[in-house]
């Protein structure tokens, strides 16, 4: 979901700071940013599944949450640096994972000044639960394309991933 609403956000501000006359590339960009739109849409307005985890979480912990989900555990100040925000935004982050059981906040046993930072149990239901919804997601778009058409369109997204610069 933060990742096609990032890349709409991304295709709208290079739309807006191009100068050069519209030509097939804005007409197909502009496309492309409305089947974004309309994608982003129907995600964040379907219904919630009553076998899904029921966490309200905001854009800034689900950063987070991204983080902690590449490492088994990671000092605070780490985290501020991936997540690109001051070592009081991160711990306010944190203290709101916390505080919703998706993060555990302890002591490194050999430096008792680090602060070190894991997903919980029920964090790692909840990235569970998100990446099941995405892959069905992915499943409904996916099947009504031939088996042709997935490649291509696979390979496609491949190559404006390799290429985006977020």
């Amino acid at each position: 979901m933060v990742c096609i609403y990032s890349i709409m956000k991304l295709l709208e501000t290079g739309l807006q700071s191009e100068d050069s006359a519209a030509g097939p590339l804005d007409e197909q960009s502009m496309r492309l940013v409305a089947s974004l739109e309309t994608l982003f849409h129907r995600m964040m307005l379907s219904p919630q599944s009553p076998d899904r985890p029921s966490f309200e979480v905001t854009k800034e912990e689900v950063r987070a949450m991204i983080v902690l989900s590449l490492h088994s555990e990671i000092t605070m100040s780490d985290l501020a640096e991936a997540l690109a925000v001051p070592l009081s935004t991160a711990t306010h982050t944190v203290d709101k994972l916390v505080s919703k059981d998706l993060a555990l906040r302890t002591r490194s046993e050999h430096d008792r000044r680090l602060v070190l930072v894991t997903m919980s149990r029920n964090g790692r239901k909840f990235q569970e639960a998100l990446r099941a919804k995405h892959k069905s997601t992915a499943r409904s778009w996916l099947g009504p394309l031939t088996p042709g058409e997935r490649e291509i369109f696979l390979e496609l997204m491949a190559k404006i991933t390799r290429l985006a610069q977020l």
